[in-house]
């Protein structure tokens, strides 16, 4: 099982996260978006391309192995943390082709913001 996050950052942009029921982070969009619908449809994105074992492409730099999800027009759709063992990078990848065609959505956006205006409101009180 697995969960997409949608996320809000302080700059007041949404990014998201394919998270395993292990609590790892397997993919994390590689784009920010000033709207949250686009953010939803780089999921749906996410979901239709994942299916296809050609669109994963394996990389490594100085800090270790990783993967990239990109579509069919060749655009990143989103990346992988750095691994230290291929083999645990390829059950990521398998993780991300079975689980996210029916991956539950998790809208933390509001939380975050909430979060953020009840501690403006107790630093004003103070």
């Amino acid at each position: 099982m697995a969960k997409f996050q949608i996320i809000k950052d302080l700059d007041n942009k949404f990014h998201f996260n394919l998270k395993l029921k292990s609590g790892d982070i397997v993919l994390r969009s590689t784009d920010k978006t000033v709207a949250k619908i686009s953010c939803e449809k780089q999921i749906e994105l996410v979901r239709s391309n994942s299916q296809f074992a050609q669109r994963f492409s394996r990389q490594t730099d100085d800090q270790g192995s990783f993967f990239i999800l990109k579509d069919a027009d060749n655009q990143v759709l989103g990346r992988s943390g750095y691994y230290t063992y291929w083999l645990d990078m390829e059950r990521s990848i398998a993780a991300v082709r079975s689980y996210t065609h029916d991956a539950e959505l998790e809208d933390l956006s509001a939380v975050a913001q909430g979060a953020t205006k009840g501690a403006a409101l107790d630093l004003v009180a103070e």
